[in-house]
């Protein structure tokens, strides 16, 4: 192991100069590289070699395109000889590909807006689709900050519940065109997906079909360089992680040999290089007796999608066995406690993935990674990451695009189907007709008794609290402020907090009539609206000083959090500033089930598998304005400033 900057140079140059060698190293059954419009075989100086799209047995072109273009200004480097030449697109067109293993496949799409007289790439716009899965929909280069090109990687199923053929089409948008450089269709080895994984927020394991696709995100190397298809026995790319770290004083890269590491069963090369193993980030030090920090990455992601996320490790900064314990959290939330590697492992230096998968709601786009030391005090303060992946996962809709419209799913559903769910939804609302209608007649012919004051108890949800808990809701008025959650207003009251009814306070009007704006002259100034008042707390951060006493002890603060931005962003002052419903009510699922898994969490810990809650030392981490991972903010919270949290991370050196 060694920490000398000259060394871990030296050792970087070794990995760009050494050809990549694994014994046994993964042979795919199906291997297609396509040079879109090329006119010969191209080979990479990785040794890959891409083969023209035209005249190849295995690859079916219809309605065949006959526009190719072709320039030689994009340079002779392996990544730009790939972007001399592309195919172009003016109407819908279907490559078919006879693959020779059914099972997950590695489509990987090459993109580049090659400049040309004819064709103005880069205000194309058009969509693409995989065996099913919507891919792109309504891409285009002419966005701010996609004027480079685009390589882009997906795991898609062949066989299965779709066919035994990869079929990728590209469909041009009203008269624009659609183009494509290359295009990489391998086998994927069995294994290298689970078919479950770890939730976070914790919670029974996921299950995760076959027919799931995924995107990678992001696939980095901790403490290490870049890494090119060359020294990756499946052509991937593996990133440094310098750019996306929060702070880079936190971390220290660690190196060993990449010959050193070893591979047990159940983790195969192909999981992941050694040379991905042979480094890591380490906690720095801070040159104080207690670090209590965590190495933090952040990574911008597209909301409203499900991510797997894998970890990779190996203990190269031990001497021995059961010596290095640490947490790791994925957006503030605890995944591992107490990990050890080496119980896993039970060696030094060997390989070793978890899996993970997350939720990132419509207020958020990024996942937030973190590895710090455990609460346990009987070991060394340190914590390490080789490795991570983050893979977008295909949503219900068989879509990997938020941007796919409602009516487009609707056109891929077939008519017979759209017939039978038309019948089902008219025979239900037929149904509910009758039974509204008898409800109806029936209250007619009741005879109606006369108001009394009456209490009737109504028991409280029984999540929250006490379900013996009862409030009365049969009084007609109350001098006093309720604490209940039926709380009943005398028309006396709605009358006077209304002014009389005064149209000057009428926010809009809805399907039950008018809204008005409410107001309680005994309350104080700042309360006298409730969305204000409950705003002015959510910017501060602190909504939790709000919540009903009833509720207090009971509600997780990621929950209400997540409950309050989104409460936010519906209070926009500008209609186009707001979420759709759709975004509402899928942040809100994704907020209870933060609710229902800390609901778990209390339930379970006095079980062995119990996750404490984080430290209070554990940094809270949001996006600052800006489209840049690395534009974080730190807040405050109420058991710590940031100044006196971070003291020794902004500088490891401590005080």
């Amino acid at each position: 192991m060694c920490h000398s900057n000259s060394l871990y140079f030296t050792w970087i140059l070794c990995v760009l100069c050494v050809t990549f060698i694994v014994s046994g190293s993964f042979i795919p059954k199906d291997s297609f590289l396509i040079d879109c419009g090329g006119s010969k075989s191209l080979k990479l100086d990785d040794g890959r070699v891409f083969e023209p799209d035209s005249g190849n047995q295995y690859v079916g072109l219809s309605p065949n395109s006959h526009v190719v273009v072709s320039e030689n200004k994009m340079g002779n480097s392996n990544e730009a000889i790939l972007y001399n030449s592309a195919r172009v697109f003016k109407e819908t067109s279907t490559y078919t590909i006879d693959t020779k293993q059914i099972g997950r496949h590695w489509l990987r799409l090459h993109f580049c807006p090659v400049e040309n007289p004819h064709y103005d790439f880069k205000s194309a716009v058009f969509s693409v689709v995989a065996n099913g899965i919507v891919l792109l929909h309504g891409f285009t280069f002419s966005k701010p900050g996609k004027n480079s090109c685009l390589f882009k990687e997906y795991v898609i199923e062949v066989g299965g519940s779709s066919s035994e053929k990869l079929v990728l089409t590209l469909s041009p948008w009203n008269g624009s065109i659609a183009f494509i450089n290359g295009i990489e269709v391998v086998s994927v080895p069995d294994g290298q997906f689970p078919t479950s994984a770890v939730p976070v927020p914790f919670g029974p394991a996921i299950e995760i079909p076959t027919h799931v696709a995924f995107e990678t995100a992001y696939r980095i190397n901790m403490g290490g360089p870049l890494l090119t298809p060359k020294n990756d026995s499946q052509w991937r790319i593996w990133e440094p992680d310098q750019y996306f770290l929060v702070n880079a004083a936190t971390a220290r890269n660690v190196t060993i040999n990449p010959s050193l590491v070893k591979y047990l069963d159940g983790v195969s090369v192909e999981i992941a290089p050694n040379w991905v193993y042979a480094t890591a980030q380490e906690m720095a030090d801070a040159n104080v007796s207690d670090q209590r920090f965590n190495i933090s990455w952040a990574f911008e992601v597209e909301p409203m999608f499900t991510y797997l996320i894998r970890m990779h490790f190996c203990d190269i900064v031990s001497t021995s066995l059961n010596n290095l314990v640490f947490n790791v959290y994925i957006n503030n939330q605890s995944a591992l406690d107490s990990f050890d590697i080496s119980s896993k492992t039970m060696e030094m230096s060997a390989a070793y993935f978890i899996d993970f998968v997350t939720n990132v709601s419509v207020v958020s786009n990024r996942i937030l990674v973190q590895v710090g030391p455990s609460n346990l005090r009987d070991f060394p303060t340190n914590a390490i990451l080789n490795g991570l992946e983050i893979m977008k996962m295909s949503n219900p809709n068989d879509s990997l695009d938020r941007k796919l419209r409602p009516d487009y799913i609707d056109s891929k559903t077939p008519k017979r189907k759209k017939w039978l769910l038309l019948a089902v939804i008219s025979s239900i609302a037929f149904v509910v007709l009758v039974l509204i209608s008898a409800a109806f007649y029936l209250y007619l012919r009741h005879p109606k008794k006369p108001r009394r004051h009456s209490s009737v108890w109504l028991p409280l949800a029984t999540h929250v609290g006490n379900s013996d808990s009862k409030v009365s809701v049969g009084s007609f008025a109350s001098t006093a402020q309720s604490l209940s959650l039926s709380r009943v207003l005398a028309f006396s009251e709605i009358r006077e907090s209304t002014k009389n009814f005064d149209e000057r306070l009428v926010l809009g009007v809805g399907g039950f009539g008018k809204v008005y704006k409410a107001i309680n002259p005994s309350l104080p100034r700042e309360q006298v609206n409730i969305a204000e008042w409950a705003m002015n707390w959510q910017k501060r951060g602190q909504l939790e000083k709000i919540i009903d006493p009833h509720l207090v002890g009971f509600v997780n603060l990621e929950s209400l959090r997540k409950f309050g931005e989104t409460a936010e962003k519906c209070l926009a002052e500008y209609g186009t500033e707001r979420p759709t419903m759709g975004d509402v009510l899928w942040n809100l699922e994704y907020a209870l089930q933060l609710q229902e898994a800390s609901i778990q969490m209390v339930s379970a810990e006095n079980s062995a598998n119990h996750i404490p809650d984080i430290p209070e030392w554990v940094p809270q981490i949001e996006p600052a304005e800006g489209d840049g991972a690395d534009s974080i903010i730190y807040r405050e919270s109420d058991t710590a400033t940031s100044s006196g949290v971070f003291s020794q991370i902004n500088d490891p050196r401590g005080r």
